[in-house]
């Protein structure tokens, strides 16, 4: 009797012990997947909420603080004005004999960072990293700070430290240099294969976002497309599997998602409405995104810049970088675009520079039809790539931020017919997919 019962015991422990985790590290929010051997469960980024979310935003301080999501996020928003005068600074002791490649004489220096969009930076041949308080912090070093804290939630729910993970990844990495773009992909999964080491992973393998959006789903015996629309990347996957087996035979991507379409409003509207486009070319093209923008907030150079420039294109440029209202401002684009899926207009206001715009819908479409173009022509590729026509696919299924915009969902009705168009959960689908290809590498086998 007792061999029973120890025996039932122990199978209980498996059936309960993860097998391994899967992770959708994405531009703007990442989630954490659990693989049982019986299921896949999305856990919760944080004990006190619901959320399965978090912010992919990188929160450094000058003392060694380092936090992910809205941890960061809300301790930069409280003390991010922080500052301390280089002839302060204990690490210029003698007033110039210092390794900070900020310090200069008269200066300062923000005592955080919050970084966004980190993602970007993957595939960049030419950026290794960023430098403050005389420290360098490689990209993986970044990413590994979002994928520990992503493991520290699940390690909770679970009551495990495990240490196996499947992580996703686009079919084209935003970033990518086009003129060495193996190159650029070998960077990519070497920097993402070293952060999740950091994070305290040991076996490590990868999986599309496209495919894994496809991987979870029940058996279907036909053509499926999934496309995934996000904040830094467009992904195609087809799933095959009229011949009994699911096959994936066809990927295809592009670096246009979210943040994108945020610049092009930026470009086209918002910076015109500030007057900003009285600043230098390159510096009214830095602060198009959240991402491109965390560049020039990082360079000790700009604000003297913005000074000797003067006027008020320049002022307006001072208070969004170095005021503390950055953060807060490409967030109200983001928001007014994404209202701009549910209502033909929104209102964009940000009191701090003076900005009180009325977008309409129509025109925003009518702005990114381009991009929207490339979009419908990585799905043709996809296509072709998997030997099918529009004709031939039963089911899309559609996931990503991004793929609200009613424009976009249009484009896929006219290819496929709105009856073959299939909603999945924007923001968990694709986490799922990499627990339940964690549950077949790990559990399955």
């Amino acid at each position: 009797m007792a061999e029973c019962v120890a025996a039932a015991a122990r199978a209980f422990s498996l059936m309960h012990s993860p097998l391994g985790y899967g992770i959708d590290f994405g531009t703007s929010n990442s989630a954490v997947a659990i693989a049982y051997p019986d299921r896949v469960e999305v856990a919760r980024v944080r004990v006190d909420q619901v959320a399965l979310m978090l912010p992919s935003y990188v929160y450094l301080h000058r003392a060694g603080r380092r936090h992910a999501g809205e941890e960061g996020i809300r301790t930069f928003l409280k003390t991010g004005s922080e500052r301390t005068d280089c002839w302060k600074c204990p690490l210029a002791p003698y007033g110039w004999d210092t390794d900070c490649r900020q310090y200069r004489k008269g200066g300062g220096c923000n005592d955080a960072r919050l970084l966004a969009g980190v993602k970007h930076e993957l595939a960049k041949l030419g950026f290794a990293g960023t430098n403050s308080w005389a420290t360098d912090f490689s990209v993986s070093e970044l990413v590994a700070i979002v994928l520990r804290e992503l493991k520290q939630a699940a390690d909770r729910a679970s009551g495990a430290d495990v240490r196996r993970v499947v992580l996703g990844h686009p079919v084209v990495f935003a970033g990518r240099d086009s003129s060495e773009p193996a190159a650029s992909d070998a960077a990519a999964f070497e920097r993402l294969g070293q952060a999740a080491r950091l994070a305290g992973f040991e076996a490590v393998e990868f999986l599309a976002e496209p495919t894994a959006a496809v991987v979870g789903e029940r058996f279907h015996r036909g053509v499926e497309l999934a496309v995934d629309f996000g904040a830094g990347t467009f992904d195609v996957a087809v799933m095959d599997s009229r011949s009994g087996s699911a096959d994936v035979t066809g990927t295809a991507g592009v670096a246009v998602g979210g943040e994108i379409l945020d610049g092009v409003l930026f470009e086209s509207l918002i910076g015109p409405a500030l007057d900003l486009e009285r600043l230098p070319n390159w510096l009214f093209n830095e602060m198009r995104t959240s991402s491109s923008v965390r560049l020039l907030m990082a360079d000790p150079g700009i604000p003297e810049l913005l000074h000797r420039l003067g006027g008020e294109a320049a002022e307006v440029a001072r208070t969004i970088l170095f005021e503390g209202h950055a953060y807060d401002f490409y967030k109200a684009i983001e928001a007014a675009k994404i209202a701009l899926s549910r209502q033909e207009t929104a209102r964009l206001a940000f009191p701090a520079v003076g900005l009180d715009l009325v977008l309409n819908r129509g025109s925003f479409e009518t702005l990114i039809r381009p991009e929207l173009d490339l979009v419908r022509n990585v799905i043709l590729q996809g296509l072709d790539r998997a030997g099918v026509g529009p004709a031939d696919v039963d089911r899309v299924l559609i996931t990503g931020g991004s793929s609200q915009i009613p424009r976009f969902r249009s484009d896929l009705a006219e290819l496929f017919g709105a009856e073959r168009l299939e909603e999945r959960d924007a923001f968990t689908a694709v986490v799922q997919g990499l627990g339940e290809r964690a549950r077949q590498v790990w559990g399955l086998g």
